[in-house]
C-alpha cells in the first residue's frame, strides 16, 4: 500500500486528482491510501509522517506550496513532494525543496501516468514486514496482506487467515507495532482488523471477509475515520 496525501485548497482541481491517481491504481493494481487536505494548516498541524507521496498546489490562499513545503521538510526530509501548479515558473523552484517532479494544472491523465510511473520507480523499496510465527513444529512467515484480523483471547493471539488460524503467546501491542503502516487498525480492545478486508460498517458491526465482528463504543469514531483515510474517503477542511 502506497500512502498519498493531496493538498489542494481548489476541490473540483482535488478530485481530478484523486480520480487520475484511481484510474492509474486501477490499472496497475495498486492499493492507494488517498488523504485529501483541502487546508494546508491542517495537513501541517496533523502531519506525522504519514505519507509516502504529498501532492502540493503552489498557490493556495493561507499559505503558498512553497512555504509550505519548507515547513514540511522540517518535520520530513525524505517524503516525496510533487507539485501542482498552473504556474510553471513556481515548478521550477521545486529544487529549493527537493521537489521531485511537477504536475500542470487541470491534470491529464496521459501525462500524469508518465509522471506518477517515473515517481513510483524512485521510491524506496519497503523492507520485508512479514510476520513471524512460532507453532508446535516451527515457524510459519505470514505476509499482512494475508491476514483478516488479528484477536487477542487469554495472553495469545490468534492469527485469522483466508487459509486458517495461527496462535501465538504475544501482547496485542506487540501486534500493532509488527503491523503499524501496514493498513490495521482496532475495532475494540482484543481485535486488529486488516482494513482492505473491511465489507461494511453497520452500528457496533464490522463485517471482515465474511465475518461479523463487535466494534467497541470508544472505538466507533476512531476506527470508522481509520476506514474513512483507508478507502479515500476522507476528506480535511
Amino acid at each position: 500500500m502506497i500512502r498519498i496525501a493531496i493538498v489542494e485548497d481548489d476541490r473540483e482541481h482535488a478530485l481530478r486528482l484523486e480520480n487520475a491517481l484511481k484510474k492509474y491504481a486501477d490499472e496497475h493494481k495498486l492499493t492507494l491510501q488517498i488523504c485529501v487536505f483541502y487546508n494546508v494548516i491542517s495537513f501541517l498541524e496533523q502531519y506525522a509522517g504519514d505519507y509516502e507521496i504529498v501532492f502540493m498546489d503552489i498557490m493556495m490562499p493561507m499559505m503558498n506550496g512553497m512555504d509550505a513545503s519548507r515547513m514540511l521538510r522540517e518535520k520530513d526530509e525524505n517524503v516525496m513532494l510533487i507539485f501542482v501548479t498552473s504556474m510553471g515558473q513556481y515548478a521550477i523552484r521545486g529544487y529549493e525543496v527537493s521537489a521531485s517532479d511537477f504536475i500542470v494544472k487541470p491534470v491529464e491523465y496521459p501525462s500524469f501516468a508518465l509522471k506518477f510511473t517515473r515517481a513510483l520507480s524512485k521510491l524506496p523499496k519497503k523492507e520485508d514486514r512479514d510476520v513471524l510465527i512460532r507453532t508446535e513444529t516451527g515457524f510459519v512467515k505470514l505476509s499482512p496482506d494475508r491476514i483478516t484480523y488479528v484477536e487477542v483471547r487469554s495472553h495469545h493471539c490468534i492469527y485469522h487467515t483466508r487459509s486458517g488460524q495461527f496462535r501465538q503467546y504475544q501482547t496485542m501491542k506487540s501486534v500493532e507495532a509488527a503491523l503499524d503502516g501496514q493498513g490495521f487498525a482496532r475495532c475494540n480492545n482484543y481485535l486488529l482488523v486488516n482494513l482492505a478486508y473491511v465489507e461494511k460498517i453497520e452500528g457496533l458491526t464490522v463485517q471482515v471477509a465474511g465475518e461479523a465482528l463487535q466494534i467497541s463504543h470508544p472505538k466507533r469514531k476512531e476506527f470508522a475515520d481509520r476506514f474513512a483515510q483507508f478507502t479515500g474517503a476522507a476528506r480535511h477542511d
